[in-house]
């Protein structure tokens, strides 16, 4: 009896540590999973091709001419990783306007003006401490709209509206540099011609800095480019965005 006893006591001494280490990389886990919230301002150039229709502009907005071109933007990121999974969201409001030459008239001029939304969010794995496999979709939204210039009198304004989808795979790479800085980079592919013309990538660069407990800066360059049509090309149904917005960015985050 003794020994059973003494056996019997040292298995429920046996499954009790194995239960309290389970429940404590449990909570480990859960601790470990960390939010950060990002409110950031994207200095965004554009250059590519717009179309509406039978109207079509080249569009090259140097970066000197950002803050005349950017009328409003407002910009929102999300990142939460835990030991093994990811998770993201990011969302962007500009709007921009620019004087334009029409490739048709030579040297006619005219003026588009863009509102663009782009909301994506995504999910992944931590391939290694430091760097994550991302899987996503991007969901821009964009208004577009040509004002030809008054002396122009052959050409009338154009407005329309698209939305669509792009599903997309990336990767991000978070090297700690000290206890505070790190280094930041991230790259994307997608659309895959899911519904016609419909390419998509990103790629971007940030340096980190945490100050506090809870805070952190941001500055960094972001590259977002988009290649999306529908419709018959010169007809009114016909809408092209064959553009790249990109230029540097500055944030501020929390971490929770």
């Amino acid at each position: 009896m003794s020994r059973s006893k003494s056996r019997s006591g040292a298995c429920l001494a046996v499954l009790l540590a194995f239960a309290g280490g389970t429940l404590h990389a449990q909570e480990s886990e859960t601790a470990k999973w960390e939010n950060t919230v990002t409110l950031y301002a994207w200095a965004a150039a554009m250059s590519g091709t717009q179309a509406i229709g039978p109207l079509s502009s080249t569009v090259d907005v140097s970066f000197s001419d950002i803050l005349e071109n950017l009328k409003m933007g407002a910009m929102l990121n999300y990142v939460g990783r835990g030991k093994t999974f990811v998770a993201g969201a990011d969302f962007i409001y500009m709007k921009l306007g620019s004087d334009l030459a029409l490739p048709s008239g030579g040297t006619e001029v005219a003026e588009v003006k863009l509102k663009e939304w782009v909301m994506e969010v995504d999910g992944g794995y931590r391939v290694l401490p430091w760097l994550d496999a991302l899987i996503g979709v991007r969901v821009p939204v964009i208004e577009a709209e040509f004002v030809p210039n008054t002396d122009n009198p052959n050409f009338s304004g154009r407005s329309k509206s698209e939305a669509w989808f792009a599903p997309l795979i990336g990767a991000r790479a978070i090297v700690p540099v000290t206890k505070h800085l790190s280094v930041i980079a991230r790259g994307d592919l997608g659309g895959f011609q899911i519904g016609g013309t419909n390419t998509t990538w990103q790629a971007a660069g940030y340096v980190n800095y945490k100050f506090g407990e809870h805070f952190s800066t941001t500055l960094g360059y972001r590259a977002i480019y988009a290649d999306y049509a529908t419709g018959d090309e010169g007809q009114p149904g016909y809408f092209l965005y064959d553009i790249t917005n990109f230029g540097g960015l500055l944030g501020v985050g929390y971490t929770f």
